[in-house]
């Protein structure tokens, strides 16, 4: 019975949030095809789930061939407190598209709590941004000049937000469930603040994550998971992963994307594969073959990603009770 109105309260908690979730303008966050290793940058809810202090660092260059797609850079690292109740993390990303550059920290705070046969946890998240758009970069060329344009000044121009948000996780050894929205505000990101309208704000995005993982042998593990992007304006989205596991050390998969443009199959489809170097590193690696029209422009998208722990649970504690998520 306490199982039962355990998720019904799980349950009730998403929907909140998705009839909270009501308006915005686009897609701005970025993509990870590895977000199965990196669910953090989703949801504020998921620090402190791992047992241990764990850092990781990604580089992902998105649609290679296309001069100034997006590339992302990440480094985030989350701790347990307090006989593992509180959870604390960092997020600090850098991201590229075109003439513009942005930077953003995120300072999350996790309250974890055991419930039934798993731990449920609410998250929440302070963000600074800084958006930098350089109108001097040399690729940008203008029959007339740049300068002959009154509506566009020749300058590094600059921009810098607050905001914040919060999320909800909830995992067992073999399943979990979450959803989050990392900015709650929608800030505006006007570059001129001189005018009087708002024509750019942050919009919000609302993440629903899930996944399972069931043994076909002693040695092999099957995990499908999945990740819903919504946000009013932009495609809907939604990252659906098939990956194995062999003796937990070895993992390989494939992720289909939604999205693309009209009348397409989808966004993309990604290969992922990774291993222990040994019970503290892991290395992870994804290519995105694109579905899109893109594809005739583009080589795909690549993505490398370094997971280190500062110690690990003994193997034999692995073998006794086996913890997938």
């Amino acid at each position: 019975m306490m199982y039962i109105k355990l998720h019904r309260r799980i349950k009730t908690i998403i929907f909140l949030m998705i009839l909270f979730f009501h308006c915005a303008d686009a897609q701005q966050e970025q993509l990870y095809t590895q977000f199965m290793f990196n669910k953090m940058a989703f949801n504020p809810a998921y620090a402190g789930n791992e047992e241990v202090t764990c850092a990781s660092a990604l580089f992902r260059e998105q649609w290679v061939g296309i001069a100034g797609a997006p590339a992302t850079q990440l480094f985030s690292i989350n701790a347990p407190l307090n006989n593992r109740r509180i959870g604390l993390g960092i997020n600090l990303v850098r991201s590229t598209i075109g003439i513009t550059e942005k930077l953003t920290l995120d300072a999350i705070y996790a309250y974890r709590i055991k419930l039934a046969t798993g731990t449920f946890s609410i998250g929440a998240q302070a963000s600074t941004r800084r958006f930098d758009m350089d109108f001097t970069d040399p690729r940008l060329i203008a029959i007339q000049g740049l300068s002959q344009d009154q509506a566009v000044q020749v300058a590094n121009l600059s921009k810098n937000v607050i905001n914040f948000g919060f999320g909800v996780y909830y995992n067992t050894n073999t399943y979990f469930i979450g959803a989050a929205i990392p900015r709650l505000s929608k800030a505006d990101i006007d570059f001129d603040d001189d005018l009087d309208m708002v024509f750019s704000s942050e919009v919000r995005h609302l993440y629903v994550m899930g996944g399972a993982a069931f043994a076909v042998s002693e040695n092999v593990t099957l995990k499908p998971q999945t990740l819903l992007k919504l946000a009013e304006g932009a495609p809907f989205d939604i990252d659906i992963s098939f990956m194995t596991t062999y003796k937990e050390k070895y993992h390989t998969g494939l992720t289909y994307r939604a999205g693309g443009n009209n009348g397409g199959i989808g966004e993309s489809l990604d290969v992922i594969f990774g291993f222990q170097l040994n019970q503290q590193l892991m290395l992870g690696f994804a290519y995105d073959y694109t579905l899109s029209d893109l594809n005739t422009y583009s080589n795909g998208s690549v993505e490398m990603m370094l997971h280190y722990c500062f110690s690990k649970r003994n193997n034999q504690e692995e073998i006794i009770n086996p913890r997938y998520f």
